[in-house]
């Protein structure tokens, strides 16, 4: 469930109209909102205001934000162009009948456009029933709440603690982000390998495979010895 005080309630319904006028969304995202989403509701405010803890440096407030479905999965395009559109940290709660999940992406205002944010590297939990949801507010001020929230949905694939130092949340998102690129491309390369029939493309492949699994491997040391 969702341990936030009384005082942290919104509970207000969003037409879904208001995301097609606010956001200016495509056609094709508009039919997708149509057919995926049934109701939008945002359902609470953690900020100073609503809580006892302060603002962030980066995190002057965090939306919570449920969607119901229509079907059990979402297009991540709906995800970020709600995400986008919002100039405020979000946590997403996807429900479909009495299943829940959590999704949530590193955020971060932009540099050069006064007001805007940067999305990137979703994370999510997996699907639970509604009333098993379990989220939290734990630290003395946003930053530290939104850090918490994003390592709760993302279950272990973000480590803040490497051997002697410790990272910041954006460098642990930098280094998973790493990690995934050459697990993704050494499956490539395993495959391209599987499928090849030129003994000498082959001979090629490998060497590119054995030593993107050396960086892996090292990227794994150097995180340990750091």
């Amino acid at each position: 469930m969702l341990n936030f005080p009384k005082s942290t309630v919104f509970n207000k319904r969003i037409p879904k109209q208001k995301f097609y006028d606010k956001l200016k969304v495509s056609g094709g995202l508009e039919q997708q909102f149509i057919k995926e989403v049934d109701s939008i509701y945002w359902k609470n405010k953690l900020s100073p205001e609503t809580l006892n803890v302060s603002a962030g440096n980066q995190v002057k407030e965090i939306e919570i934000i449920e969607i119901s479905l229509k079907q059990q999965n979402v297009s991540k395009s709906i995800i970020e162009a709600i995400d986008r559109g919002i100039p405020y940290h979000l946590v997403f709660i996807l429900k479909y009948k009495n299943l829940a999940q959590v999704w949530i992406s590193f955020k971060e205002e932009s540099k050069s456009r006064e007001g805007k944010f940067k999305v990137d590297s979703y994370y999510n939990t997996g699907w639970l029933r509604y009333d098993e949801l379990s989220l939290d507010i734990t630290g003395l001020d946003l930053d530290k709440v939104y850090e918490n929230l994003l390592l709760k949905a993302a279950g272990g694939k973000l480590q803040l603690s490497t051997g002697n130092k410790r990272l910041t949340i954006k460098e642990a998102v930098q280094r998973a982000k790493d990690r995934e690129r050459l697990e993704a491309l050494i499956r490539s390369l395993e495959n391209k390998i599987k499928n090849e029939k030129q003994y000498n493309i082959q001979v090629k492949l490998m060497g590119e495979l054995r030593e993107t699994k050396e960086q892996l491997t090292n990227e794994a040391k150097w995180s340990e010895a750091e």
